[in-house]
């Protein structure tokens, strides 16, 4: 006899009330025929889920005008919007020598932020997770009447999805920290950790639907070379680890020396000390630089801009190298749009030569790379946002099956 799925009422209704607060979060306030519409459940259901959920203390009823709706005559139309004092978040952003902290509320307000630039690689992993402790520790105590939630981090390198540690990173020297789990134990919190570039594409997912579609990458251009994935909606990951690290393809067998200790991947090329090495005639085996500021790799392109013949020919060889990643992807999942992050429109126009050389080499190419790129210049904030939407979704779903 075929097996039958038997759905339990009690799982049923968490999951409306999950329904429930992801139109919240994406839409706003909303009224009662706005989150019905939204869901597709009845009113009757839309009236006793957000009754249970602001007994919860979860949402709250208010009566102010929804802005950009159109002004009525009569008593404003009652709206229902998530409650701030619900419960906090605390989001961790781990750089290359920066460490970013902060306590959100429930409705997404900054409540605080300690920024903290140092030099993490050369801090062991004690050292880091005594000061990653501490910085959290801090945040908590800021207001230690509200409740914390849960904490979401943001990682610059490759991350084993279960567990939360950090198996790679050019952050710090050492190899898998488990971060995730060490963080759960002294908190008593749940834990997500995510690499920054899946965030950058979660942000992306949200407020550039329109424009990149259910499928799209992101390449992010740091002090390395990240790719984050969605697929028909989905963020896309490895089996057991982030997976997608674009920036370790080979480029150039036995060339320019990478982070990661090995030579000729794409990041040693296109990387902003990639980029900056080549234009200023080093030696492709000199270790990489640590911190790259905005403005050298700025400066790098108003020279490019002026016919600087090693600066053009250094943006060219990066473009070529992120086309050959580009075109391995191609392969693999068929043409996307593809949002390029953290590089200027300046920058990306001086890559593209090097890029659709690449694509013009492909058999049988039929793409037009120029007409899938989008430049997205500054991916503080897009990292910022994706890291707090993450963090944020993961209480929706605590307070949807509390």
């Amino acid at each position: 006899m075929p097996s039958i799925s038997i759905v339990r009422s009690d799982d049923l209704r968490h999951e409306n009330r999950r329904r429930v607060l992801n139109v919240l979060r994406a839409k706003g306030p909303s009224s009662p025929a706005s989150l019905a519409s939204e869901t597709g459940l009845s009113a009757a259901s839309i009236s006793s889920l957000t009754t249970q959920l602001a007994e919860q203390g979860v949402v709250q009823s208010t009566r102010r005008q929804k802005p950009g709706s159109t002004i009525t005559r009569g008593r404003p139309q009652s709206l229902i919007a998530l409650d701030g004092s619900a419960g906090d978040i605390i989001t961790l952003n781990l750089a290359i020598d920066l460490i970013q902290v902060s306590r959100i509320n429930y409705a997404g307000k900054i409540l605080s932020t300690q920024t903290n630039v140092l030099s993490t690689r050369d801090m062991s992993d004690t050292v880091l997770l005594d000061f990653i402790r501490n910085a959290i520790q801090k945040l908590i105590d800021y207001e230690p009447d509200q409740t914390v939630c849960c904490i979401g981090v943001g990682f610059q390198g490759v991350i084993e999805n279960a567990s939360g540690t950090l198996m790679w990173s050019p952050i710090i020297q050492q190899r898998n920290i488990p971060l995730g789990a060490i963080l759960r134990d002294t908190f008593k919190l749940p834990v997500t950790v995510n690499n920054d570039c899946r965030l950058i594409s979660e942000a992306l997912s949200q407020t550039h639907h329109e424009l990149l579609g259910k499928s799209f990458a992101t390449v992010l251009f740091s002090h390395g070379v990240g790719l984050g994935l969605y697929v028909d909606g989905q963020p896309f990951s490895g089996v057991h680890s982030s997976a997608l690290e674009m920036g370790h393809l080979r480029f150039e067998r036995s060339g320019a020396l990478c982070r990661c200790g090995k030579g000729g991947c794409i990041e040693a090329y296109a990387a902003d000390y990639g980029i900056l090495r080549l234009a200023s005639g080093a030696s492709i085996d000199d270790d990489p630089l640590g911190r790259v500021e905005a403005t050298q790799i700025s400066e790098l392109c108003e020279a490019a801009t002026n016919k600087d013949r090693a600066a053009i020919q250094a943006f060219a060889i990066a473009g070529a190298a992120i086309g050959e990643g580009l075109a391995t992807l191609f392969t693999l999942f068929d043409p996307m749009p593809v949002a390029l992050v953290g590089r200027s429109k300046c920058g990306v126009e001086l890559m593209q030569a090097g890029m659709n050389s690449v694509f013009r080499e492909q058999p049988g190419n039929t793409v037009t790379i120029d007409n899938m790129l989008h430049c997205f210049d500054d991916a503080e904030p897009l990292l910022t946002n994706g890291l707090t939407l993450n963090t944020l979704a993961k209480a929706d779903r605590l307070f949807a099956y509390s």
